[in-house]
């Protein structure tokens, strides 16, 4: 293993391949499929060279706004998210599962109806997984 200088770590370019091995175990595929997103997210902002210390921001950013953010450029409309849902309905349902969203009533997360239900669902796995993210790369 090679050491090297935390701020050496945040300056590099992001490679997607190289952070697929420190994303932790629990939901690879959603994770890896979210920060493809970013990373295309972030390069089509004036970011030129996206650094970890970008992705860093984004994730704090994203937490700060809240599970309403539309800073993914590919996650902006409900269509969007309910087929990234769709796409990744397994894990959507363990990880809400996991952080009690399930245990509360559709009125208690002022939603009322099933695609409403999915939508802010998906929103809230998306704030969860980004702060699984951070704490897992960070």
């Amino acid at each position: 293993m090679k050491i090297r200088v935390f701020s050496d770590y945040l300056n590099e370019a992001l490679d997607l391949t190289e952070l697929q091995e420190e994303v932790g175990e629990s939901f690879p595929e959603l994770k890896m499929d979210l920060l493809e997103m970013i990373d295309m997210t972030l390069e089509a902002s004036d970011i030129k060279n996206v650094k970890k210390e970008d992705l860093n921001d984004f994730f704090t950013n994203y937490i700060t706004a809240g599970k309403d953010a539309d800073m993914i450029d590919e996650l902006v409309e409900d269509n969007d998210l309910f087929n990234f849902y769709l796409k990744h309905q397994s894990d959507f349902d363990e990880l809400l599962n996991d952080t009690g969203y399930m245990e509360k009533s559709p009125q208690e997360n002022n939603v009322f109806s099933l695609y409403d239900v999915t939508i802010d669902g998906t929103k809230q796995g998306i704030l969860s997984l980004m702060e699984i993210l951070q704490s897992d790369l960070f």
